[in-house]
């Protein structure tokens, strides 16, 4: 399987943003794009690999939203 190009796979990353997951489709634009980078990052810091898109996106939420004061506390 060949190799792809780095921004290949941050646009694929961009475009599948989950949109279901709750807050995240109505945060604006700016955040999500920050929640992708960050998932981004987590998944490659992860070596890569298919099945934890969620998971990865999950996590930059949560680590986003506890950099910006609202943990999800109620």
């Amino acid at each position: 399987m060949p190799k792809r190009k780095k921004q290949d796979e941050q646009e694929e990353i961009r475009g599948a943003a989950p949109q279901m997951s709750g807050d995240t489709a109505a945060a604006p634009r700016a955040d999500r794009d920050a929640v992708a980078r960050r998932a981004y990052e987590l998944y490659l810091a992860r070596g890569g690999g298919e099945g934890s898109d969620m998971d990865d996106w999950l996590r930059a939420e949560q680590e986003l939203s506890k950099d910006r004061g609202t943990g999800g506390t109620s």
